[in-house]
This record gives structure tokens, sequence and C-alpha cells, in this order.
């Protein structure tokens, strides 16, 4: 009896080592299956897997960029609107453009300023109305009242109304004297010829009675009589207007810089909702004929 439960157990040693320990197999072996249950559950999980990748990448959950929001972003801060369309080399185009404008502004404005305060302080100290007044006296037959207290600067001893008044009555004269202190006062001074007389180094005027022959000399003398103050501030107040000129053109590329990336922003953000990548999925039969093979479809828009 023990005999045979030896041999039984020799005999079922081999099996045993044979299922535990399968032979070893180079090449690995693929097997078909064609259960069309398991099929179905493979294909429909895989198709719910590209699915939700297609919800996940669709347009519907990329937020999409408001073209008005972008376009008032701009027209406030040139180059925000850019950059929230996401684009940040055209925004910083924009925004460096701004900070360039506005640098210029302040540059010539400012050297603007400190030339005008020059010229002006120089007409102060070389522009006389009382010897344009008493040239006028003279040569044009007014009587304008020049008050003689010399101390007092000379703008406060002519009576302005008066002095205009009588300017009217010249047809030869194209402007009256603005009063003294005004942005016209000080540029009538140095642009036209009937204000030359003024000047310091102008001819003197006495204070006598001319011949009729000296008058109508000095009546068309006047004209062609520019002095060199009245040219050295001439060019002094024309290098000032250039000045704020340069300033003025640089606000006008504020202005357009803030136009043009107004519209720059509201077209980045429209192109950027255009510009959505969609997945759809087709369920098509194989070309045996029962089975379903799962397809997907890109596309963009723009």
């Amino acid at each position: 009896m023990e005999k045979m439960k030896y041999i039984l157990m020799m005999l079922l040693l081999p099996a045993v080592s044979i299922a535990a320990e399968p032979p070893f197999r180079s090449d690995p072996v693929y097997q078909p299956v064609f259960d069309r249950d398991v099929m179905n559950y493979y294909s429909g999980s895989f198709t719910e897997m590209i699915e939700s990748a297609g919800d996940d990448y669709s347009g519907a959950n990329v937020r999409r960029k408001s073209s008005l929001l972008a376009g008032f972003m701009s027209a406030a801060v040139p180059g925000a609107g850019e950059v929230y369309a996401g684009s940040w080399w055209r925004g910083l185009l924009h925004f460096g453009l701004e900070v360039t404008a506005w640098g210029f502004y302040f540059h010539y404005d400012g050297r603007g300023d400190d030339q005008t305060k020059l010229y002006q302080n120089y007409a102060n100290r070389h522009w006389d109305v009382t010897k344009y007044a008493r040239w006028l006296n003279v040569y044009w037959g007014a009587e304008i009242y020049i008050v003689p207290d010399e101390n007092l600067p000379p703008w406060e001893r002519v009576d302005w109304q008066e002095l205009n008044e009588f300017e009217r009555t010249i047809s030869q004269f194209s402007h009256r004297l603005e009063p003294f202190g005004t942005q016209q006062y000080y540029e009538l001074i140095g642009k036209y010829p009937q204000y030359t007389r003024g000047w310091e180094d102008s001819n003197p005027v006495g204070n006598f009675e001319p011949a009729e022959n000296q008058v109508r000399a000095e009546q068309d003398a006047y004209f062609d009589d520019i002095t060199e103050m009245f040219s050295f501030y001439s060019g002094k107040r024309g290098y000032a207007n250039t000045l704020y000129a340069r300033a003025h053109n640089a606000v006008i590329v504020v202005f357009l810089n803030h136009f043009i990336s107004a519209f720059h922003a509201a077209y980045l953000a429209h192109s950027f909702n255009q510009a959505q990548l969609t997945v759809d999925l087709e369920n098509r039969k194989d070309l045996y004929g029962e089975r379903f093979v799962p397809m997907m479809k890109l596309s963009v828009g723009f």
C-alpha cells in the first residue's frame, strides 16, 4: 500500500511542476478574441474615453475672450487688451510705444516751457511799449498818454485801451497789441513790423514835431527796418514753437496708439475665439460588417 502511494506521488509531481512553471517562450503569443460582448465592452470604453477627451479640449471648456473688453482695456492702457487676448509681444509693443511717446511729449514740452521763459524774459528787458506809444504819437498823430513815472514797469505806464483804439484807425496796421503777459502779446511784438519801434535797438524817437516828408519817410521805413533784437527774439520764439510742435506730434502718436491698440486687441480676441479646437466622434461599421470602430474628427475654424 505504501509502495502504491509512492508511485502515485512520483507520477503527479511532474504535472504539478509543469502547472506551476510554464515553459519559457521567446516569442509572445497573440490570441485573437472574437467574443462580441468583449469587443463591445472594449469599444464602448474607448469611445467614452475619447468623448471625455473631446470635452476637455473642445471650445466649450476653453474660456472665450471678450472682444469688447479687450478693446476697452487697450483703449485705456495700450497693450493690455493684447496681453488679455494672449499676445504678449504685441502688448509689449503697444505699451512700449505708449511710454516712448509720453517720454517725447514731456521732454519737448518741458524744453518748450524753458525756451518760452527765455524769450519772454528777453522781451520784458528789451521791448518797451512806451517807446512804441511815443513813436505813434510823433509819426502817426496819436495822443496816447504815457505816465511819466519811469520807476513803473513800461506796461503799467500806458493805457492799453487807448492804444488799441488808435491802432484800429491806422489802415497799415494789421493787429492790435494784446495785453501784457498774454501769449499773443509775446507773439505780436516779434512777428509784425509795426512793433519794430518798441525794440531797444530801433531808431530813437524824439519828442518833436517832424517835417511832413520825415513823417512819410518814417511811415514807409518801419516795414523794412527789422532790428537785430527783433530778429533774435523772433528766432527764439520760433524755436519754442518748434519744440511745442514736437510735443504735440507725440500726443498725436499717443492717441493713435490708443485707437490702433484697441482695434488690434478686439481683433485678436475675436481671432482667439474663432481658432478653438473641436473634437467629435463617429461610429462607423468595420469592413467585416458587425464591429463598430471609434473615429476621431478634428477641426479648426478661423
